[in-house]
């Protein structure tokens, strides 16, 4: 006698499996990340200017010296 196979629904299955963590990401996801990025800068909701970037980097490599 067969056993009965299970069914399984689409939201019962994981969607990540660990071996998914060390793949490398496609080329097509990359740039689908970058477009999110971008839009979320250009809506204001992520990001700071360059220079604000570049002198809290200084900070935190060289202490609170004055590097400007």
């Amino acid at each position: 006698m067969e056993t009965p196979k299970l069914k399984t629904r689409a939201k019962d299955v994981p969607q990540e499996t660990e071996a998914d963590e060390d793949r490398e990401p496609t080329k097509e996801e990359i740039m689908e990340d970058i477009r999110i990025g971008l839009r979320q800068v250009l809506a204001g909701e992520r990001g700071r200017p360059a220079r604000e970037s570049i002198k809290a980097i200084r900070r935190r490599i060289y202490g609170d010296a004055n590097h400007d």
